[in-house]
């Protein structure tokens, strides 16, 4: 069984019928940390990037999921996104090559909900207006950038070695998708 996230019943703005949660981060985006109560110098508690590497090799090797909220929709985009950034590392030789890799990666243009190569959009509302596809693509930039940031120090070993327990689930395509 697919792993769900513990957030649907957070209250959350809905952006294209994903919620727009608060997570830790220190990139520059919609998300500003200082105004999320929650994660106020609480580095042990977990957000929704934490909550989808953590279920990523579990959820990776479904081919289907059931939506049971809109942060489901978060950690189906994230699986999907983290799938990438594990292909990519699996090309480095050293953290600080992906590190930049991902970088580029995360900044990328990419499809909105309802735009030809947008992997998932039975799951996703299309936009009603522009300002909301600007601010669907200003806060999914945000999550992909912290995501990478965080799947460097996971998927290197502390000798600077690919990890991997973690580079080997690069080859599994998540509901048979890629980005």
């Amino acid at each position: 069984m697919a792993r769900h996230s513990a957030f649907n019943s957070a209250e959350a703005k809905a952006i294209c019928g994903a919620s727009m949660l608060p997570f830790r981060t220190s990139c520059k985006g919609p998300v500003n940390t200082s105004k999320v109560g929650s994660f106020e110098g609480a580095e042990d508690e977990k957000d929704i990037i934490d909550e989808a590497i953590h279920y990523y090799r579990a959820n990776v090797l479904f081919r289907n999921y059931e939506m049971q909220g809109k942060a489901d929709r978060l950690i189906v985009y994230l699986t999907l996104y983290i799938s990438a950034c594990l292909q990519r590392i699996e090309q480095c030789s050293s953290p600080k090559e992906a590190e930049k890799k991902l970088q580029t990666y995360a900044i990328e243009t990419f499809a909105v909900p309802g735009q030809h190569g947008f992997p998932f959009s039975s799951f996703f509302e299309k936009p009603e207006t522009p300002a909301e596809a600007d601010e669907f693509k200003a806060y999914f930039k945000q999550l992909r950038e912290e995501t990478a940031q965080r799947m460097i120090p996971i998927a290197f070993t502390e000798e600077g070695k690919p990890n991997k327990f973690w580079v080997a689930f690069s080859k599994r395509k998540f509901m048979n998708t890629a980005l």
